[in-house]
């Protein structure tokens, strides 16, 4: 190589940020509905299911949803808001997504009350799906 190579690089910042957001974004929302799924499978016959209301009303959200106004009665006939692709919000440098359940009493079921001690549903849902993060993580990768 002679001692006068030229080397040309165009940086492509924008792009990478952007190419970078987007394959987070896309991430965020598998991790999220597989947390859903897995927070969903912690709920059956005898462990906290007795219509499936609550598993059918657990979901992932945009952001910081606070899930108001999606109380139900329990029913064998409630809505599946579940299994939907949410896309984060971007909040600064930070994207967001959420999962919960909007029925008045999944608070109880999930921490519990007096001698109680309560499903954990969410927690363990978003714990078990961390350890599916590295598999996500694949998916999405730049080829």
């Amino acid at each position: 190589m002679s001692s006068d190579a030229r080397w040309d690089f165009k940086w492509r910042d924008k792009e990478v940020i952007q190419l970078s957001q987007e394959r987070l974004s896309e991430i965020m929302s598998e991790f999220t509905l597989v947390a859903e799924g897995e927070a969903k499978k912690e709920l059956k016959k005898g462990h906290g299911v007795l219509t499936g209301t609550l598993r059918r009303s657990i979901h992932g959200a945009s952001g910081k949803d606070d899930f108001a106004g999606e109380n139900v009665e329990p029913s064998a006939a409630s809505p599946e808001r579940g299994n939907q692709k949410v896309t984060p919000v971007r909040d600064g440098n930070k994207l967001l997504t959420s999962l919960g359940s909007g029925l008045v009493y999944a608070m109880r079921i999930h921490q519990g009350w007096g001698t109680f001690a309560g499903y954990h549903f969410i927690t363990n849902g978003v714990d078990k799906a961390k350890g599916k993060m590295n598999e996500i993580v694949a998916r999405h990768q730049v080829k």
